[in-house]
């Protein structure tokens, strides 16, 4: 049970919309298991009020907020100062308030590299191949590239977005340990010499639900695994291809539980147990 006081302190997420999000459920929960006097609250923040919002941080002093689309992008020019991962990025969806200074982070990229520790997936030496060139795509490339001597490929339709991503990358040498080797169409996509392969595309959810990205080229092998970003629906149709070929499969509700773990240790410090968020959100 949530107690409100005269001294409880605010987390929120702002975005629109924010409706469907499981944060509150997360983090409450983190608040009661480390007795800390703190609320989270979804915010619905439209465009032309993203700096307002902002503002509104430091002016009510809310320890940090996560930050979701359409905003991970623009909010960056209301910031004080953004960590390098999130520079790279170019995106953010995590800020911290300390004392009036907004410093911005981005979690997602180290969430998914969080959510394979758990599996106990090792990720150097390693080549990885991320289907699609988008935020989520951009963010885990980099989070790999930095955190561990890797190889990265990159299957995109637009190969120009796919670019963008191994020029980040591969001409800031000195700040990543792995590189991107390869940026390809799905017309020249192989697989055989990749370890862990990507889904970072909407293919599988909504409107697009029932379909296999670039099923047409895809030939997986026995000693891959197959990872998908999307857990609504919780087995994608890739996964079960995956699956009925006795290939391992996870879906991205690792990632959405390490994000938000590492958010929560950066506004309080502490450490969430990641077994018993995944099955809060499994509940729900």
């Amino acid at each position: 049970m949530i107690t409100i006081s005269g001294k409880t302190k605010t987390v929120a997420l702002i975005g629109d919309p924010v409706e469907h999000s499981f944060s509150p459920f997360i983090h409450n929960y983190g608040f009661q298991t480390h007795k800390l006097n703190m609320i989270y609250v979804n915010h619905i923040v439209k465009k032309h009020y993203l700096k307002e919002a902002i503002e509104g941080i430091r002016a009510l002093e809310y320890v940090g907020v996560n930050v979701t689309y359409p905003h991970k992008i623009e909010v960056i020019n209301y910031l004080d100062e953004v960590s390098k991962e999130a520079r790279l990025i170019g995106a953010v969806n995590t800020i911290k308030n300390e004392n009036g200074k907004l410093i911005g982070y981005n979690t997602d990229g180290s969430g998914f590299i969080y959510g394979l520790a758990q599996d106990g997936i090792e990720i150097k030496n390693k080549t990885i191949c991320l289907f699609g060139a988008g935020g989520s795509a951009k963010s885990i490339a980099i989070s790999l590239c930095l955190k561990a001597d890797c190889e990265v490929i990159i299957c995109n339709r637009n190969i120009e977005k796919a670019e963008e991503i191994l020029y980040i990358v591969n001409n800031n040498n000195k700040n990543f340990l792995g590189k991107v080797t390869q940026v390809v169409t799905p017309n020249d996509l192989k697989l055989e010499n990749v370890d862990i392969l990507v889904n970072c595309t909407p293919v599988g959810m909504g409107k697009l639900k029932g379909l296999v990205p670039f099923e047409d080229k895809l030939k997986l092998h026995k000693n891959m695994i197959v990872y998908d970003l999307i857990y609504n629906p919780y087995e994608t149709p890739l996964l079960k291809v995956a699956r009925s070929q006795g290939l391992t499969t996870y879906n991205g509700l690792n990632m959405l539980v390490g994000q938000a773990i590492l958010a929560f240790e950066i506004w309080t410090g502490k450490i969430l147990n990641f077994d018993e968020i995944k099955r809060i959100i499994q509940k729900l």
